[in-house]
């Protein structure tokens, strides 16, 4: 319950804060935009994203971004290093954007926010299945590759805690994200 709390103080905070989003030089931003990332770490899949804007001027915008992660695939799918298989990581991720220099072509990012996974089976790097939440921390780049399509890199660091866990794990993760504005 006092996640869920957590999670709707924050999109309401958010939103309450959106003031006008003018990046200067005649450009607006889109609001929303939605996108698709390869996802690498702990295993190999794919995510689906919404990105909403809530303030920027034109040294930077702020978005709220929801993003949901699922990685079906494990190394061991690739090559067999004789660890055991790994089972499917799903992952959802709340938090904030933030684009640089938003008019110009390629733009460095920052996200930071809350996370919560679950991984199954043998997992990689947390070594204990079951749930998990986490802050993540990740930064990158994104290049204009029309006015309505950006491409990307971003490596991310999430501190996971397992539930009913004491410890923390630090959870490197990679993404190539493909992404429409509106």
């Amino acid at each position: 319950m006092k996640k869920t709390a957590l999670l709707a103080a924050l999109i309401l905070g958010l939103t309450a804060c959106r003031g006008p989003a003018s990046t200067g030089a005649g450009a607006t931003p889109s609001d929303l935009a939605f996108g698709t990332a390869f996802s690498a770490l702990p295993n190999i899949g794919a995510s689906l994203s919404a990105t909403q804007l809530f303030d920027g001027n034109t040294e930077r915008t702020w978005s709220l971004e929801l993003e949901l992660t699922q990685q079906p695939f494990d190394d061991e799918d690739l090559a067999d290093d004789g660890n055991p298989h790994a089972g499917t990581w799903t992952q959802l991720q709340l938090g904030v954007k933030r684009l640089s220099d938003p008019a110009a072509r390629r733009h460095f990012t920052q996200r930071y926010g809350l996370a919560w996974m679950r991984a199954r089976g043998e997992p990689n790097i947390v070594q204990l299945p079951g749930d998990y939440e986490a802050v993540y921390a990740g930064f990158g780049f994104e290049t204009d590759i029309t006015p309505r399509l950006s491409v990307g890199p971003e490596l991310s660091l999430m501190g996971a805690l397992r539930e009913k866990g004491s410890g923390i794990d630090f959870i490197p993760q990679f993404n190539w994200h493909l992404i429409w504005r509106f």
